[in-house]
């Protein structure tokens, strides 16, 4: 076993002793390529028999109980309701403290690349931030954050995207998009055979920024301007699961300053209970 199968192997025995979600172990050691029969190894009796298949012979999901996750823990979390008929939007101030803004922050600077779409539209300037994901789950902050916000939201981390950050510097924008996968994209098949559909968006302001970086909600009429450590959170289908198209969004160009955000997408498979039971 190399050191690095030793780390993980470390970490995987650690959070098994603290009783954690064996489906959201196996999901973050799929996601950071390590084969099924390796996890099997290495969980032991521990490896739930079946989980292999699941996310093929996923249950049919509960949409009304996903679009209610939120609003069943609203005062909890300190959740504020967009008034609008149109989509679930809800705000949390302060959801993150200065300090672990600024800690992300530092966390993404050195594994910055260009931002990519899902479907090449032809419009080079369509999204022009810089990206990164935080899928280091052998980093204990990393943990925290991811956690936070899946306990936030009610659902749990094997439905999920590693969590990706977004740096926009001035003149840099994200033009109006849907966050779900349009069933008329070419690459529908590839962008939701495995995990499905995009469920929820929550997404985190690091920053405050002087002038422009707002999210423009377009059929709202609504902008959020970046507020350090505020969270902004939509679902993007409706109740009965089919898209919400007023959901559309534009990250609007940034026009001093700066905007850093981070953005974790859930998704409608995924292996285990999909819920906390404390929620649900």
């Amino acid at each position: 076993m190399s050191a690095l199968d030793q780390e993980w192997q470390l970490w995987l025995d650690d959070n098994l002793l603290r009783g954690c979600h064996v489906g959201d172990l196996y999901k973050i050691m799929r996601d950071n390529g390590f084969d099924i029969s390796t996890i099997q190894a290495m969980m032991g009796d521990a490896f739930p028999v079946g989980i292999e298949t699941q996310t093929d012979n996923a249950p049919s999901v509960d949409y009304l109980a996903l679009a209610q996750t939120l609003e069943t823990q609203q005062e909890r979390i300190g959740a504020k309701r967009f008034d609008t008929d149109l989509i679930q939007l809800y705000t949390i101030d302060d959801f993150l403290t200065p300090d672990e803004c600024a800690k992300v922050i530092a966390l993404t600077q050195a594994k910055l690349r260009p931002s990519e779409v899902s479907h090449d539209n032809g419009d080079k300037a369509f999204r022009t931030s810089m990206t990164c994901h935080l899928n280091d789950h052998e980093d204990p902050f990393v943990r925290y954050i991811d956690d936070k916000i899946s306990r936030a939201l009610g659902v749990r981390l094997a439905y999920s995207e590693a969590i990706q950050a977004q740096h926009y510097a001035i003149g840099q924008e994200f033009k109006a998009h849907h966050d779900y996968f349009s069933p008329n994209m070419d690459v529908y098949q590839e962008f939701t055979g495995e995990m499905g559909q995009r469920t929820w968006t929550f997404m985190i302001y690091l920053n405050d920024t002087p002038k422009g970086g707002g999210t423009h909600f377009l059929y709202l009429d609504q902008i959020f301007y970046p507020k350090q450590g505020q969270a902004v959170i939509w679902n993007n289908l409706y109740p009965d699961g089919t898209p919400n198209r007023n959901t559309l969004h534009h990250g609007m160009p940034v026009e001093e300053g700066q905007k850093v955000i981070i953005t974790k997408w859930f998704r409608e498979k995924g292996s285990g209970d999909m819920f906390y039971h404390t929620n649900h």
